[in-house]
Formats: C-alpha cells, sequence, structure tokens
C-alpha cells in the first residue's frame, strides 16, 4: 500500500470523526434548546397559576380591609350616638326633657358675658311646696306625673325671651332676657304662681299645690352667673320660710341673714358636744288645791358669749338641720330623771310635761325612746305628760292618732297644745286620745276686757269637761283672770302670776316652800 493511499484513509478516518462530532454536537444542541423550550413551556403553564394565587391573596386582603372598614364605620356610628347620649344626660332632664341644671348654669354664663351696657336679665326661681307629701303619700310615679304636668303649664306662659330649666327634684327655674318693663316682668311671675292655682289630677283626684318664687336681676345682684344662682337661693329660702306660696326678690340682707344662720347652726353643734343646754321648769297649779302639781320644762341654751337663748331664737334652725333629734332626746331625758329626782325627794303626784317638735313627734323612733326614756328613769308612765301644738296634730291626723295611741298605750299621756289656734279644733278633738288640752296664752291674755275671747275660753273648757279632759291655762298674769278661770271650772294654770320658767335649782324651792299659805304670796309676783 503506498503512501498516497495511507494518506486518504486516514483523511477518511478524520473526516467521518470530524462528522460524528459534529452530529453530536448538533444532537446535544438540539437537546438543549428542546430542554429549554421545555422549560419555557413549563413556565408559561405555571404563570398563570402564580398569577392566580397573588390575584387570590389580594382579593382576600381586600375584603378583609373592607370588613375591617366597615367595623370601624360602625365603631364611629356607635361612638357618635354614645357621645349625643352622654350628651343629653349631661344636659337634658332625663324626665321633663327640659335644660338641666349644667346646661342652664352655662346658658346664664353665656347670657351674662354678651349683656349690653344698660340692659337687664332677670332669674327666677320656682319650688314646688310641700312635694314631698305627694311622693310620700301616693308614690313618686305620681310625684313624676306632677312635675310633668308643671312642665307643661310653665312652657304655655313662657315667651321667647324665657329659658326654662329643670334646676333639681321640685324645682324650676327660669332666665328672662331682655326684660325692659319691670311690672311688666312682675306680671309674668305673678302668671307663673298662678299656674298652681288650678288643682292637678293625680290618682284620679285633684290635688292642690302652691309655688314659691325668689328673683334675683341682673346686673343689680350680681352680674357673675354663681353669685346670681347664689342670690335668687336666698330669695326662694325667703320666700318659703315666710310661710310658702310667697314671691321674694332678693336683697342683700338675705347675704347678712344666711351667714347669721350658718353661724348660729354651727354653734348648735358645739353646743350639743360640749352639753351647754339646760332645762328650765314652769310650776303648773291647781286651782282648786292651790298647790304646784306638775312641771312643764323648757329648754335654755346657756351660750358662752351671748347668755340665755330661749328655744324660740334656736329650734326652728334645729328643726331644719335636723338636729332636733339629738336636742328632743336629751331634753326627754333629762325632765324624767329630774322628775324621779323630785319624786324620790318625797313629792308624789308631780307630773312632767314635756314638748315635742314637730319634726321630733313624726320620728318612727319616737314610741321607743319615749319608753326608753321613763324606763332608765324609773318613773311611772302616767307621771309623764307630752305636749304637741294643735298644728302638728291636725297636719296628718291619722299619724297623730295612732302615735298617739301607742304612748297611751305605755301610760304616757298627751296634752294639746295652743288649743283654740286652729282652724279644725272641735271637729277632730273627738278623735285624738289626748289626755288634756291647754288653752292659747293669746286668749287668756283678753279675756277680761273681750267678751268675745271669755265666752271662747268657756266654751273651750265646757267642751274639754264634756270629753273628760282636764285643761290647763297658760299665761295667766293677774288674780282677775284666776277669778274667771275658776268659775268657769278650769282645772289647772300656769303663768308669771305664780312663777316665771326657773332653775332646776329655783324649782327646788319651790318645792320645798309649797305650803298653802305661800302659793298666791310667793308665786304672784314671779321668781
Amino acid at each position: 500500500m503506498n503512501v498516497s493511499a495511507i494518506s486518504f484513509g486516514f483523511t477518511e478516518i478524520t473526516l467521518s470523526i470530524c462528522t460524528v462530532l459534529l452530529i453530536v454536537i448538533l444532537l446535544c444542541q438540539i437537546i438543549r434548546i428542546r430542554q429549554s423550550a421545555k422549560e419555557k413551556n413549563n413556565e408559561n403553564v405555571q404563570q398563570p397559576s402564580k398569577l392566580e394565587k397573588e390575584y387570590k391573596k389580594l382579593e382576600d386582603a381586600y375584603q378583609q380591609l373592607k370588613m375591617a372598614n366597615n367595623k370601624l364605620d360602625e365603631k364611629y356610628e356607635e361612638l357618635k350616638v354614645s357621645e349625643e347620649r352622654n350628651k343629653k344626660l349631661a344636659y337634658v332632664d332625663y324626665l321633663t326633657d327640659l335644660p338641666n341644671r349644667t346646661a342652664f348654669t352655662e346658658y346664664l354664663e353665656y347670657s351674662l358675658s354678651v349683656l349690653k351696657k344698660g340692659h337687664i336679665l332677670s332669674v327666677m326661681y320656682i319650688d314646688i311646696d310641700n312635694f314631698k307629701l305627694i311622693n310620700d303619700s301616693l308614690g313618686h310615679s305620681y310625684g313624676d306625673e306632677l312635675l310633668l304636668d308643671c312642665t307643661e303649664r310653665l312652657k304655655q306662659v313662657l315667651d321667647t325671651n324665657d329659658y326654662l330649666a329643670r334646676f333639681g327634684g321640685d324645682e324650676f327655674i327660669i332666665l328672662t332676657e331682655n326684660v325692659i318693663n319691670m311690672w311688666e316682668y312682675e306680671e309674668k311671675i305673678n302668671t307663673v304662681q298662678r299656674i298652681f292655682a288650678q288643682p292637678f289630677i293625680l290618682a284620679l283626684k285633684e290635688h292642690f299645690v302652691s309655688a314659691s318664687i325668689g328673683v334675683a336681676i341682673a346686673p343689680k345682684d350680681s352680674n357673675n352667673a354663681q353669685m346670681l344662682l347664689k342670690n335668687v337661693d336666698l330669695a326662694l329660702y325667703r320666700a318659703k320660710s315666710i310661710g310658702k306660696n310667697n314671691i321674694c326678690f332678693y336683697e342683700p340682707s338675705m347675704n347678712e341673714q344666711i351667714m347669721t344662720k350658718m353661724e348660729t347652726q354651727s354653734e348648735l353643734h358645739k353646743a350639743i358636744r360640749e352639753g351647754q343646754f339646760e332645762l328650765y321648769y314652769q310650776p303648773q297649779v291647781d286651782l282648786d288645791a292651790d298647790k304646784i302639781v306638775g312641771f312643764e320644762s323648757l329648754l335654755r341654751w346657756n351660750h358662752p358669749e351671748k347668755g340665755v337663748i330661749t328655744p324660740d331664737k334656736f329650734l326652728p334652725l334645729a328643726e331644719d338641720t335636723g338636729m332636733i333629734g339629738t336636742i328632743g332626746s336629751w331634753v326627754l331625758r333629762e325632765a324624767c330623771n329630774q322628775l324621779k329626782s323630785w319624786q324620790d325627794q318625797g313629792f308624789s303626784g308631780i307630773t312632767m310635761a314635756v314638748n315635742l317638735a314637730a319634726r321630733q313627734f313624726k320620728d318612727p323612733d319616737l314610741v321607743n325612746m319615749v319608753e326608753n326614756a321613763v324606763r332608765q328613769s324609773g318613773i311611772k308612765p302616767e307621771d309623764l305628760e307630752l305636749e304637741i301644738t294643735e298644728s302638728v296634730a291636725l297636719d296628718d291626723i291619722t299619724y297623730a292618732i295612732d302615735t298617739i295611741s301607742q304612748l297611751k298605750d305605755l301610760g304616757i299621756k298627751f296634752s294639746l297644745d295652743d288649743f283654740g289656734t286652729g282652724y279644725s279644733s272641735l271637729n277632730y278633738l273627738k278623735y285624738l286620745p289626748v289626755s288634756n288640752i291647754k288653752i292659747d296664752k293669746s286668749f287668756i291674755d283678753t279675756i277680761i276686757e273681750d267678751k268675745s275671747d271669755k265666752a271662747i275660753v268657756s266654751a273651750i273648757i265646757t267642751l274639754a269637761r264634756n270629753f273628760d279632759l282636764d285643761v290647763i291655762a297658760e299665761g295667766v298674769e293677774n288674780t282677775d283672770q284666776v277669778s274667771f278661770l275658776k268659775e268657769a271650772q278650769c282645772n289647772i294654770v300656769q303663768g308669771y302670776l305664780y312663777s316665771i320658767p326657773v332653775s332646776k335649782k329655783d324649782a327646788d324651792s319651790l318645792l320645798h316652800n309649797m305650803g298653802k299659805d305661800e302659793i298666791h304670796n310667793r308665786f304672784k309676783n314671779g321668781m
């Protein structure tokens, strides 16, 4: 084989190898292209699925956001309603739907802040008299009905210059702006008061109530809201204290009066704490036997600076403030203990009279308190005589009959004080289980010169005798009165002819020197 042939064969082999390599390379390339294409195809197939998932996530997030937003809207509405409700509670009276104290005060402050020079406004403070009686006797639902009726009546008599509010339980208040003519304004006040003259229908019955009114004017009485309200409150207090169903304008002197009241109230607390009270005693004399048969205990306040103060100066305040309970309880115990002391000294047949204030008489614990005082002192129940005024007894006749009957069952006696001054004395006397009556001093003062009073006293004594009651005449000051009372068959008398109210020491002297021959000699000129 020649070289050429060998060379040709080698070249052919080389070409074959190259061809194979090229084919392999091409195949690899094709496979790679196909794989790449397949991967792309797979990616194209998978891409819509991922987009759908992302879209779904966005949709879910959107729905959650929408729900959260709806909840926020609901919460906002709830807060808005709650805020409006709270605002109404803060500024509107729940029963009458009138502005309340807060709303009125803010409106008054605003009105005063814009009050022009030369202009005036007025505040009218209205309090329903004896409203508590309606609540206590009929119930709070009828009390509410009365307040609603009052609201409607007040609305009907007011005009655009008036701002009406409910200021408290049974209190209304009216701010009147642009007051030009005081005469016309006073007529408005009278009109307001007259709306209470017509009966109110409660529990299918007619009920009559009245109203007390206090008035303060700005800027005369003050241009400060709080001060103006304080002043109109003082005017209302004055209107009620002089008998209710009254109208009272504020006066500067009222401040001095209230300061005196506050000072006295503070001093009363101190008097109770330090035991500054003392009992005085005025003898009661049997006209037939000419001897002392009892004493009326009378309270005195030994003030360290003002001296001896009589009860008319402080007991009304003690009743208003509720201190009468403590004071009255002390008086009862002290009187019972003093009576026991005299009885232990041999003065048998002596009785002790103790006055009960109106609030004390209506104390639910009165019967127990009296029973305890009698038991602890050791006196006989029949030697204690309790006194209430005719007006107190007739204020609630059913309660009076029941309470007096309970005490009478214990043996306690009852006197009806100030008899003859009430308007229904004779009508109710037969129902009250009292033991005796005390003829008021106002009749005794004029029985000698006034034929009418002489006839009245004679009739009272005769009436009492017919009811088997004893009669005590108060305020006897001369022998002519004694002669008339003896002739009229009055049992017992007391007054300055025999003795002024005296201390325990002087009362002891009276008892130890009470021989029949000394009665007129010792007592007719007083102690």
